[in-house]
């Protein structure tokens, strides 16, 4: 039996069924932020946000980028709390600027993890959602970063700008972003900056790919051996009728 590289040797809890939960934990911190207001609300969901991250990236507790996911994401974690406590956008743009790697390299992880599955089953299915939820996160980060840093690079239309607090426009952000990946785009929310309009694009082309080509072959995998599963049950209950 050959054995694998460390670099590409996985571990994955041994729950069983790990993708269900992390999937029901992004969906549930998804479905709860519309009502988590007030103050400190937005440090808990970066904080929740980071612990899912942090619970992602186990599935890769082997690999040579383990150390420096996890110490990006701890420096991550230091930068969120800063921006609560301090004033200013340097902890905000910090904290952007290090998010969209520990996004991205734990979403790197993950689909390395899942497309060296020689068994694909609901839950590495599952595990591939998980992924496109991050890559819409990944880009609200992105999209963050560059409101930030250039003033006026998205036009808001039906949401006036001047009086949004920080936190509106991050959930509008966080809203394009998912729109964006699901190529819905209802129009509210408008890049205009030449960065801003390439991230849109390339957010759009990243969804669409990822769908049609890791996503299908995942799902497509599943029913294979799935009906695989099902046609030796099948020929036994045949073999008696000869």
């Amino acid at each position: 039996m050959v054995k694998a590289p460390r670099n590409i040797v996985l571990a994955v809890r041994s729950s069983g069924k790990p993708f269900h939960f992390l999937l029901a934990a992004l969906l549930a911190q998804l479905v709860a932020s519309p009502f988590l207001t007030g103050e400190g609300a937005g440090v808990l969901q970066d904080l929740i946000f980071l612990i899912l991250l942090v619970a992602a990236s186990q599935v890769a507790r082997h690999s040579r980028l383990y150390p420096l996911i996890m110490g990006l994401t701890a420096l991550c974690g230091v930068c969120v709390l800063a921006k609560y406590l301090y004033d200013g956008e340097g902890p905000s743009q910090l904290s952007d600027a290090l998010g969209v790697p520990v996004i991205f390299l734990t979403a790197v992880e993950m689909t390395r993890y899942l497309a060296r599955q020689r068994r694909v089953d609901l839950d590495t299915v599952l595990g591939g959602l998980c992924v496109y939820l991050f890559i819409g996160a990944m880009w609200f980060t992105l999209y963050s970063l560059v409101d930030r840093l250039l003033p006026g690079a998205f036009d808001y239309t039906v949401h006036t700008r001047p009086i949004m607090t920080r936190e509106h426009v991050d959930r509008l952000l966080f809203f394009f972003s998912y729109i964006t990946l699901l190529t819905t785009g209802y129009g509210d929310i408008v890049p205009v900056a030449p960065v801003a309009q390439t991230l849109a694009i390339l957010e759009g082309i990243a969804g669409q790919f990822y769908l049609v080509f890791f996503m299908a072959r995942l799902v497509g995998l599943h029913v294979a051996e799935k009906q695989e599963a099902q046609e030796p049950s099948a020929a036994g209950r045949r073999q008696p009728g000869r």
